[in-house]
């Protein structure tokens, strides 16, 4: 796997008596060796082998489980080769500067604000850009439930890279989880580890933008919809409203929205609008009519209907406690 040069590197390298036509014939661990001391900032916590393989054995760790994280500052010497792929499946975030990516036969530019995935086994490279070297947040994770979470996302080597919207969600969920990671590894802190990863990729996925700058746009005035739908669960709102506050054709909108959210919009909004419903229904004293008129579906016999196919039940047994059993106290 032939990389791009890296001078700083490479003078290391060679100061340190490697000899080299190109970086890839330098193993990783040598790299690593000359590389010690040249990343500010560089902090990292590894789970043990041993506790690894007794953590994926467990019921409640096998699935999902962090087995490295970390953080350093830029440096143009920043370059890892793996020409046979890692153990573990990856995420990287960059958060400042530029990097690159080199995986599946193409080399992928890694700004700041974007991530990228690799599943385990996959070969690669990657490091900082020469002018302007990134920062990053990296995890390396394992488990039965990795490979799902990555197709999730969408992410493959061949379209590895995601610019998730909020990030500084993203690195308060990466310091969460290394925190934890850099606890002493009983029991406790790895389970707690295997939580906070869940819920960083959770919510990567739901803060997710493609890499194409118009796509991002287009899915930044798309998502704006789903505020507007919050704000006005009791107004009759139609298709052709929700594309004109995104900016779009219905059509394209309606695609669009459903692509990043599952359900079609009208059906995302009365899904708002039922999870509103039940609220209601156990926190108050309203008539399902009057219900039906707060959430904006002014016909109790189609709000009943609606609730039905999306809940299971009828809004009056939804309200009845005993409807539900084993249920016997009040939900709080």
């Amino acid at each position: 796997m032939n990389v791009k040069s890296i001078p700083l590197l490479e003078e290391m390298l060679r100061k340190a008596g490697y000899r080299f036509a190109d970086l890839s014939e330098v193993p990783l661990r040598d790299v690593r060796h000359v590389q010690r001391g040249a990343f500010p900032e560089m902090r990292m916590a590894d789970l043990s082998e041993r506790i690894a393989l007794q953590a994926l054995k467990r019921p409640v760790t096998r699935d999902l489980l962090c087995t490295r994280s970390g953080f350093q500052g830029p440096s143009p010497a920043h370059y890892i080769p793996r020409p046979e792929g890692s153990r573990d499946w990856i995420m990287i975030y960059c958060t400042d500067g530029k990097g690159w990516l080199r995986v599946a036969d193409r080399e992928f530019a890694v700004p700041a604000g974007c991530a990228f995935f690799l599943p385990a086994g996959t070969p690669h490279a990657y490091g900082a850009s020469e002018g302007d070297p990134w920062a990053n947040y990296w995890v390396h994770f394992r488990g039965r439930q990795a490979g799902e979470y990555l197709d999730l996302l969408g992410v493959a080597p061949a379209s590895p890279l995601l610019y998730p919207s909020d990030g500084e969600d993203v690195v308060a969920g990466i310091e969460r989880l290394h925190y934890l990671m850099e606890e002493v590894h009983n029991a406790a802190n790895v389970v707690a580890a295997s939580g906070a990863l869940s819920a960083l990729l959770g919510s990567v996925l739901l803060r997710q933008r493609t890499a194409s700058r118009r796509g991002r746009t287009a899915e930044e005035n798309c998502d704006r919809t789903l505020d507007f739908m919050r704000a006005n669960l009791k107004n009759d709102v139609s298709l052709k409203e929700l594309a004109r506050v995104a900016g779009m054709s219905p059509g394209h909108y309606g695609a669009l929205f459903r692509k990043r959210h599952q359900y079609p919009p009208m059906q995302y909004l009365n899904r708002l609008r039922i999870q509103k419903s039940c609220q209601l229904l156990r926190n108050g004293n309203l008539r399902i009519a009057e219900i039906a008129e707060e959430i904006g579906i002014p016909d109790p016999y189609y709000f009943s209907r609606i609730f039905r196919k999306i809940m299971g039940h009828a809004p009056s047994a939804y309200r009845r406690e005993d409807s539900f059993p084993g249920k016997t106290d009040s939900g709080q």
